[in-house]
């Protein structure tokens, strides 16, 4: 290799490294051209702000509205579910192509309901064991709470590749009938 053929590649590699314009796509933010990096900064992001919605459902249904652990981890389901399936389909999974609307709700619903089951369960226990270290209400919904945070945090990783392998992927039919590879099917964003 030549040494200007080395310093145009050298230039060529640090511009695109530094964002700068890489042809008539134009410039392009670091780690757009990695899909999987995307992801998961979009799937943690949601998260958080998910895990916020659904923490806050929880503590107000447990503490003020004083309701057992079973319809606080309900509240807590539907206040982060909903506005994580919309956030990880706007942000971390937008492009996926090949499966209809329906099933990728219903394969996702299965796996915030296998999470609302963990937390009801895993707060359940924790609001009982709360009780017998204290009489204090307000420190039996905290560690409550904190047990329900757990659970978010246990099965981050697990959701993450349940959607990424399950849920949000190409239909292999819709793929295979529509040219033979992932991603050629119909829209469903």
């Amino acid at each position: 290799m030549s040494l200007e053929s080395d310093m145009v590649r050298r230039s060529a590699v640090a511009s695109a490294e530094a964002g700068a314009p890489t042809g008539a796509a134009g410039s392009r933010p670091r780690g757009a051209d990695r899909p999987l990096t995307r992801r998961i900064f979009g799937y943690s992001a949601g998260s958080v702000i998910a895990a916020a919605t659904s923490e806050a459902a929880f503590v107000m249904v447990l503490g003020p509205l004083h309701a057992g652990t079973t319809w606080a981890s309900a509240a807590g389901f539907f206040g982060g579910a909903v506005p994580n399936y919309i956030l990880n389909r706007r942000w971390a999974w937008p492009d996926r192509r090949g499966r209809d609307r329906r099933t990728e709700i219903g394969l996702y619903a299965i796996v915030a309901l296998a999470t609302f089951l963990a937390s009801a369960v895993a707060t359940h226990w924790a609001e009982a064991g709360a009780r017998h270290v204290t009489d204090d209400r307000g420190w039996t919904v905290v560690v409550t709470a904190l047990a329900f945070l757990a659970v978010s945090g246990l099965f981050f990783v697990v959701k993450f590749v349940l959607y990424e392998r399950v849920v949000f992927t190409p239909d292999r039919i819709v793929a295979e009938s529509a040219g033979g590879h992932p991603g050629a099917g119909s829209t469903t964003s």
